[in-house]
């Protein structure tokens, strides 16, 4: 059996496919938006449930671009129960599960916007950032379908709302050859990040300063 995670957006989900049959077996999805750690384990639960004495012969995660802390989780949930069951843990770009070709979009927030080129149900290359100018011009110029995970589309374009599936992520990795299983399996999981992560460091303490940590005597 294949478990997939998809936890890239506020509408979460999770599936069991049966790869001898090609059919998922077992879907449940569920919303958060800032908090899948809290919701994400019954419907886990659940799912294991289902899947009973049955080996697990591989996980698949959704791995972005969409909410940071979301696709973090997934990527815990994932290695841990990997782990577990000493199975593979293999991570796909969430935007390239739901169609064959497109050209996915979304708002990048600062006042920017992103596109990325699926072919084949692969990312041809990273996403891009754009002004919102550059943005429409790069739209403008393509022949594929236009498609967004956002809850709406960007500036008002016309771009159709698709949202991430485990069930989809299940469907593509069954597909996948054992050759390519073990590549992917190689790979550390990390979300597909629209720009480096912001990461702040803490003010240096002025020397002879009492922290938290002080205590007297």
């Amino acid at each position: 059996m294949i478990l997939a995670i998809e936890s890239s957006t506020p509408q979460a989900s999770l599936a069991l496919l049966d790869p001898a049959f090609g059919n998922v077996v077992w879907e449940r999805s569920f919303t958060s938006d800032r908090a899948h750690n809290s919701v994400i384990f019954e419907p886990l639960r659940e799912g294991l449930a289902v899947l009973g004495e049955r080996r697990l012969s591989g996980i698949v995660l959704g791995t972005g671009p969409g909410s940071y802390s979301g696709v973090r989780v997934g990527i815990a949930v994932a290695l841990s129960l990997g782990l577990a069951r000493s199975c593979r843990v293999i991570g796909f770009p969430s935007i390239a599960a739901p169609v064959r070709e497109a050209l996915v979009v979304g708002d990048a927030r600062r006042q920017s916007f992103y596109t990325a080129e699926v072919r084949g149900h692969r990312l041809s290359g990273e996403p891009d950032l754009w002004a919102a100018d550059s943005f429409l011009a790069r739209i403008a110029g393509t022949d594929l379908p236009l498609i967004t995970t956002d809850a709406a589309a960007p500036l008002g374009i016309d771009a159709r709302v698709v949202i991430p599936a485990a069930g989809d992520l299940a469907r593509l990795a069954s597909e996948l050859c054992e050759a390519e299983w073990e590549r992917l399996a190689a790979i550390p999981l990390e979300p597909i990040y629209l720009r480096a992560p912001y990461i702040t460091t803490p003010n240096p303490v002025p020397r002879g300063a009492r922290t938290s940590a002080s205590f007297s005597a």
